[in-house]
């Protein structure tokens, strides 16, 4: 009885009635794309934003808030960044993201994001619309934005983020934000999330039904596009169901070829086909399926296969289903496909392994990248169509794919041309990754980020130098059982790397002498974060004045045994120095950082702070 009365109380704290309105915290944190955090820990995790705020009014850098993984354009730079999807949205700038379920579900009426570390970074915010059921063949299950906007530069205060929304009709219990950090100087930090919403719906209130399809509707009349309520989501019509083909009631028969005069597309019957394509090259995929429905003459450059040799899909997730990659397959011409994006697509089962087996044979031969990450229906079936279909992948992102393990990870043996491979927060364990590891020999880039399941991490970067010599970067970001041993091993066998990520890993020593051994051997480093190693002392940063002159990017964060003279000994030596994050070292005060950036203005200094 007295556990039944503590539940209500808490409920009561968590969810307030005023009028019709009602008024919820977040209840649970479902997913994410990154977090700073430890998977077994509660500091700077993203289930900190579910619940009620506990930082706000407060503003500076506090382990109970949301901290995603990385901030800024410095990741971008880094040696590990991966190529740039061409024909990406000019509007499309979504690093990051997390979804929040709520109690109670409502019809949206306002959302509230408490931001207690550099505000502005978020850029959308996305309802879920599961009151039509989860069929898998209907894709019923849908995702619409509410709101989407630009980052902002940050203020140096608290703010509660509370933008207009775009009325819906339907209710929900589910909300999205999707983040972008390039304009903030440090890492931003979100406390909790409110939503307000009503259990009736008032048209006068909520506003005109409206017809929508992931965010808008769409009809055809008479051959003819007509878009009904589309703020910023016009993407979909192109790529749920359109499709370019001769049966298309459209477009004139091949049959009738002869009777039709050529005179109805104006300046384009003058252009040379090359001139015609090269203007096609700045439209993206749905601008190019669109016009594609125009006439005959557009019809045939929008499918020519040199425009499609990049699809990043990534941008337009909401829409992205089995039908989608049908209908590319039988419309585009694919078969010259070198790279494809399909982060964060799947949700809510419109995407399976069935339409993936379906499209992927059309560019068997030629796809060298597949990213995969954050999608929910990738396991170790979706890896036996790709290793099946795709014999020359070199680069595959699974980061976030849960259900990859040691099963799904032996599927990967297949692709001996791996050169890159990222495995952050997947369920990887131990022996399958150094079965993979001793299958490609090619590998270069390697992202083991909080992955819990790898026992030993020494025997990882041991098998790691005997087996990977062009290895250029790696991610062992919360390593927590790798130790000087396994660092050692790695320096003598990869002396190529440019990039090492050795954040919380709390087993490593500074006394071993292992910072400075790697520094010797690896003279090509450009980025070496040893993030929250308390050991990190004058002789580490000594090392890295006297060994790695190319050094662009250093993170010494919560050391208390380094002083000014050994940073500045590094600030002298290392002219490529960008980027030098030294925050929460006891020896480092403000007034050092002050002096460091008037005499280096082009290096940016990182000292983070409490209020």
């Amino acid at each position: 009885m007295a556990e039944e009365t503590e539940m209500k109380c808490l409920w009561l704290q968590d969810k307030t009635l005023t009028g019709d309105c009602y008024v919820q915290v977040g209840k649970e944190v479902v997913d994410f794309s990154s977090q700073y955090g430890s998977e077994r820990s509660i500091s700077y995790t993203a289930s900190n934003l579910a619940g009620k705020e506990t930082i706000y009014p407060g503003y500076g850098d506090y382990t109970q808030a949301c901290v995603f993984r990385t901030y800024g354009h410095w990741w971008k730079l880094a040696p590990s960044a991966v190529k740039k999807f061409k024909k990406t949205p000019d509007d499309f700038c979504s690093f990051d993201f997390i979804e929040v379920s709520f109690e109670e579900k409502v019809y949206p009426t306002k959302i509230e994001v408490f931001e207690t570390y550099n505000p502005g970074c978020i850029v959308k915010i996305l309802a879920c619309d599961s009151t039509a059921g989860t069929n898998v063949d209907t894709g019923k299950v849908q995702w619409v934005t509410l709101w989407s906007g630009q980052p902002q530069v940050p203020v140096k205060e608290a703010k509660i983020f509370s933008p207009p929304l775009r009325k819906v009709k339907f209710m929900t219990d589910l909300i999205r934000l999707e983040i972008c950090q390039d304009l903030v100087d440090y890492y931003t930090e979100l406390d909790s999330i409110r939503l307000h919403g009503v259990k009736k719906h008032n048209s006068d209130r909520l506003g005109i039904v409206q017809a929508y399809s992931s965010g808008f509707s769409h009809e055809i009349e008479n051959g003819l596009i007509r878009t009904l309520d589309c703020p910023e989501d016009k993407i979909s019509l192109a790529l749920q169901d359109f499709k370019i083909s001769d049966e298309d009631s459209s477009i004139p028969n091949v049959a009738e070829e002869e009777e039709i005069e050529y005179t109805e597309n104006g300046a384009f019957n003058c252009l040379p086909g090359e001139i015609i394509q090269l203007i096609l090259e700045f439209l993206d995929i749905p601008d190019l399926c669109n016009l594609a429905q125009t006439c005959r003459l557009l019809r045939k450059h929008c499918s020519d296969s040199l425009l499609y040799t990049e699809l990043n899909l990534q941008p337009h997730w909401t829409q992205i289903r089995d039908s989608t990659l049908n209908s590319l397959k039988s419309t585009c011409s694919c078969e010259f496909l070198q790279r494809l994006n399909l982060a964060w697509c799947g949700k809510g089962g419109i995407l399976t392994n069935c339409g993936l087996s379906n499209f992927l044979p059309v560019c068997s031969n030629t796809l060298t990248y597949i990213g995969l990450a954050c999608c929910q229906f990738v396991d170790s079936t979706t890896l036996k169509i790709v290793s099946e279909n795709c014999p020359n992948i070199e680069e595959i992102d699974l980061s976030c794919c849960r259900k990859v393990d040691n099963v799904a990870m032996l599927l990967l043996l297949k692709f001996s041309k791996l050169k890159r491979l990222n495995l952050y927060r997947t369920m990887v364990d131990m022996h399958s990754l150094i079965a993979v590891i001793r299958s490609c020999p090619l590998l270069e880039h390697l992202n083991l980020g909080s992955c819990i399941r790898i026992s030993c991490f020494d025997d990882v970067l041991i098998e790691l130098g005997q087996c990977s010599k062009n290895l250029l970067t790696l991610d062992l970001w919360q390593a927590r059982t790798l130790s000087d041993i396994g660092l050692k091993a790695l320096a003598h066998g990869c002396p190529l790397l440019q990039e090492l990520d050795l954040g919380w890993c709390p087993e490593l020593r500074s006394r071993t002498s292992c910072f400075t051994t790697l520094l010797q051997e690896c003279r090509n480093l450009r980025k070496l974060y040893l993030t929250a190693n308390r050991t990190v002392c004058d002789g580490d940063l000594c090392a890295i004045a006297q060994y790695c002159p190319y050094m662009e990017q250093i993170d010494i964060l919560g050391t208390r045994e380094v002083t000014p003279d050994a940073v500045n000994r590094v600030l002298e030596k290392c002219k490529n120095l960008k980027f030098f994050d030294v925050s929460f070292c006891g020896g480092i005060l403000d007034n050092h950082v002050t002096h460091w950036e008037l005499q280096y203005p082009y290096i940016k200094f990182k000292k983070s702070y409490q209020s």
